[in-house]
């Protein structure tokens, strides 16, 4: 056994592999094949939307928002007698 042999063993640090170019080749042949890691993208068509689909979630962020607010001022005695 070559001493590169047994320094792949144990997990490569990055560092070791910038330092030392015959264990970064090593380290890359090692690697596996990356064309079965990457899934195939799938192009969907646009979904169209409402406008009541697009503008609901903003009316309700305003809703949830805003009364507590106009609440607050409701609550709060006048400051102009």
């Amino acid at each position: 056994m070559t001493s590169l042999q047994i320094a792949l063993d144990e997990p490569l640090s990055p560092e070791l592999a910038l330092v030392c170019p015959e264990l970064a080749e090593l380290a890359r042949r090692l690697l596996p094949d990356p064309g079965w890691l990457v899934p195939a993208a799938r192009v969907e068509p646009a979904v169209r939307r409402t406008p009541l689909q697009a503008v609901g979630p903003v009316l309700a962020a305003l809703l949830i928002t805003l009364t507590p607010l106009l609440l607050m001022l409701l609550a709060v005695p006048r400051l102009h007698h």
